[in-house]
C-alpha cells in the first residue's frame, strides 16, 4: 500500500515538473518569434541586385544562395540553399552593355549587404575586389558578385561587353 501512494507521489511531481518547462518553452518560442518579426527576417530570399552602366540599369540573374528567414507560418527560423543552371543556360548568348575604362559601373542592391566582391567568372582570387575591373579582359565577359548579408549570402552574375 505504502508503495502506491509513493508511485502517485512521484507520478505528480514528474506531471508539474513537465508542466512547468512546457510553459518555459512555450514563452522562449514567443519571445524568440518577437525578435525575429522585429528584425524583418520575414524575407525569403537575398535582395535583388541591379546594374548600372552610364546611368542605364538592367537586372544581375541570381546564380543561387543561402538565406536564413522567418516563417511566419511555421512559428520558426528556416533555411534554404539554392542552386540555379549552369551560367551558360542562365544567361544564354545575351550580350552585355558595351563598355569600357571610361565607363561607370554601378552596383545598387535593394538592400546594402555587410560586404560584397566582384571578379570576373573563374577568374583567380587575386582579380577579386569591390569594384567591376574592366582591364585586362575583352569582348563577352561575364561577372560574378557574391555578397553577403547578416541572414546569408547571394550569388549573382551579369554579362558585359568589354571593347
Amino acid at each position: 500500500m505504502n508503495y502506491k501512494i509513493l508511485y502517485v507521489i512521484i507520478a505528480i511531481i514528474f506531471f508539474i515538473a513537465g508542466c512547468s518547462q512546457e510553459k518555459e518553452v512555450i514563452k522562449n518560442e514567443e519571445n524568440n518569434s518577437t525578435s525575429a518579426e522585429n528584425r524583418n527576417d520575414s524575407i525569403q530570399k537575398p535582395p535583388n541586385l541591379k546594374v548600372s552602366v552610364n546611368g542605364e540599369a538592367f537586372m544581375a540573374a541570381s546564380y543561387g544562395y543561402s538565406w536564413s528567414y522567418y516563417d511566419e507560418e511555421e512559428k520558426s527560423m528556416a533555411s534554404i540553399s539554392a542552386e540555379v543552371v549552369p551560367v551558360s543556360d542562365l544567361i544564354g548568348n545575351r550580350k552585355g552593355p558595351a563598355v569600357n575604362s571610361d565607363t561607370t559601373i554601378e552596383l545598387k542592391f535593394e538592400e546594402e549587404p555587410i560586404s560584397y566582391e566582384v571578379f570576373v567568372l573563374g577568374s583567380f582570387p587575386s582579380n577579386r575586389g569591390t569594384d567591376v575591373v574592366l582591364d585586362k579582359q575583352s569582348g563577352r565577359t561575364i561577372y560574378e558578385v557574391n555578397a553577403t548579408w547578416e541572414q546569408g549570402t547571394g550569388s549573382y552574375v551579369f554579362p558585359l561587353t568589354i571593347e
